[in-house]
């Protein structure tokens, strides 16, 4: 069966893509390698636990109306996280005043530079800065950003308006964030769209017009939001070849973070305090459920860090995190082991249909989110959090490039 659109992935952006090509007339068939939706969503419920657990995505960055636009129409609960951060030196913690705005401080002479550097090279020709300041900056780029930040670029960070206000509001969605994916796939008019589930794409045969992939499906337009990390890993062949896109690919980087959601009998941290930041070599954040009350702690680990933690085992991940919450927190480690009853991780590395986390730019690659996400022929259509250019790594940032390929494709056929 010969399709308008072929969407290739059942993400956030393939979905949202999909929702309004359907809805427009247009048959479109979803390929999706995974058994289910959501791509990078994973949303668990585990009996027991009164929140539910999120292995990958888990926050609303910012009131974007892309993403509120969803929550409000699909009534779902979205509430905000207090903004409190925390610094742990020595299990001693203090309090971080305006954390958004000192990071922005920290960033805001970038729009000065005139060459790309990296945010490495950037941060140690600031002067002045605290060695706390300058550990936190790091940490907030090689982790808030997956960035290895030795090869980051600088330039990408230029701060916005909202973070030079010192805003950066953060949201979860009470039910999980896989409500928000399971709204936008009810939405696919049935009688346009077709999702293939456990289905691989391997091959893209295209010329101007005519789309194959896997030799079986067929359509005139493309639409393709695989991670950067499937990009890289050229576990899909195109023919001909997508040259100058390989050339912008090489200019992002696939970031890499471990997540480790830990699950305990009691709490034995303040309730008080949300965000806990440290200088730890291999898990240097953590965060709680607040304002919910439940008994988890979540580890995260971005950048170099997670390089670290991902060359050992999953087992070993998990007794290095429990370390490292033992000196964040100063309870001793016998305590921890004996309150803990589950910890959930995913390798997103390991995931052959995502290979990464989410993508950041190298140096000299401010441009390549944009340019990744250009057409080509009228035919092949880029989505996905790598293409967009403002809100790069963000589950709305990807539902934002889903609908601009559907605009795309209505607005010339």
């Amino acid at each position: 069966m010969k399709f308008d659109v072929i969407v290739l992935g059942a993400g956030a952006s393939g979905l949202s893509c999909a929702r309004e090509l359907t809805g427009a007339g247009k048959r479109v068939c979803v390929i999706e390698g995974r058994d289910r939706i959501g791509g990078r969503i994973d949303t668990r419920r585990i009996t027991g636990v009164g929140v539910p657990i999120e292995l990958g995505a888990e926050f609303i960055h910012g009131e974007s109306e892309t993403t509120f636009g969803i929550v409000d129409a699909a009534a779902l609960v979205a509430y905000q996280l207090p903004d409190d951060h925390w610094w742990s030196r020595d299990g001693k913690l203090t309090a971080i005043r305006d954390f958004w705005g000192e990071m922005a401080k920290v960033r805001a002479p970038i729009s000065r530079l005139g060459d790309d550097i990296s945010f490495d090279e950037y941060l140690r020709s600031r002067r002045g800065l605290s060695p706390r300041l300058r550990q936190m900056a790091w940490n907030f780029v090689e982790g808030y950003h997956a960035a290895h930040a030795d090869r980051m670029s600088a330039k990408i960070l230029e701060t916005t308006d909202q973070e030079q206000s010192g805003e950066n509001k953060q949201f979860r969605i009470a039910d999980g964030y896989d409500a928000l994916i399971r709204w936008l796939a009810a939405g696919l008019h049935p009688a346009n769209a077709e999702l293939r589930l456990g289905t691989t794409a391997t091959h893209v045969a295209w010329s101007k017009g005519e789309v194959a992939v896997n030799d079986t499906f067929r359509a005139r337009s493309l639409v393709i939001t695989i991670p950067i990390g499937v990009w890289k890993s050229g576990t899909i062949r195109f023919d001909p070849a997508l040259s100058d896109k390989e050339r912008i690919v090489a200019k992002l980087e696939s970031g890499h973070v471990v997540k480790i959601v830990f699950r305990f009998r009691e709490p034995f941290w303040d309730r008080d305090k949300n965000f806990i930041h440290t200088n730890d070599r291999l898990m240097p954040t953590w965060w709680t459920t607040a304002p919910l009350r439940a008994p988890i702690l979540t580890g995260w680990a971005g950048g170099h860090a997670a390089d670290a933690l991902l060359a050992e085992s999953e087992s070993s991940r998990i007794d290095r995190a429990l370390d490292a919450m033992s000196a964040a927190f100063a309870v001793k480690r016998r305590r921890i082991d004996d309150l803990l009853t589950a910890a959930y991780t995913h390798d997103w590395q390991a995931d052959p249909f995502s290979r990464c986390a989410y993508s950041y730019a190298l140096v000299g690659g401010s441009t390549a989110h944009r340019a990744l996400g250009r057409p080509i022929d009228g035919t092949l259509y880029f989505a996905g959090e790598a293409t967009s250019s403002d809100e790069t790594g963000t589950v709305s940032g990807a539902i934002g490039s889903g609908r601009r390929a559907a605009k795309e494709i209505l607005d010339t056929k």
